[in-house]
């Protein structure tokens, strides 16, 4: 079977997919944010806009580390209508498969019943 004349996916099934991506996408930013908060809360240091301060761990400073790590919640706000959309499609997308794994139950239970 070649690649190029395989028959394209419904678009029920590549939903999924493109949901996924944008989630990805949209939630990557607060990746970094989230590790220099949990750093943060877990070496006792602290962090503000005003600069850095030493944070010594293990005989290095990662003052500098925690404050770039935390400065990107910044980036987040003009994220955040994405981000609820893409929780919003994520919740959409479930109660859409739930409704269809649903039906198919009816079907498959009205079949057995003729």
């Amino acid at each position: 079977m070649n690649i190029l004349t395989t028959a394209p996916t419904s678009p029920s099934r590549r939903r999924p997919r493109v949901i996924l991506i944008l989630l990805l996408i949209t939630w990557l930013p607060a990746l970094p944010f989230a590790v220099g908060i949990a750093l943060t809360s877990l070496t006792g240091c602290t962090v503000n806009e005003a600069g850095t301060r030493p944070c010594p761990v293990a005989g290095h400073d990662i003052g500098d580390l925690l404050y770039a790590l935390t400065m990107t919640g910044w980036l987040l706000i003009p994220l955040l209508p994405f981000m609820a959309l893409t929780l919003l499609l994520t919740v959409l997308q479930g109660l859409l498969m739930v409704v269809e794994a649903w039906r198919r139950r009816q079907r498959r239970a009205s079949r057995g019943r003729r």
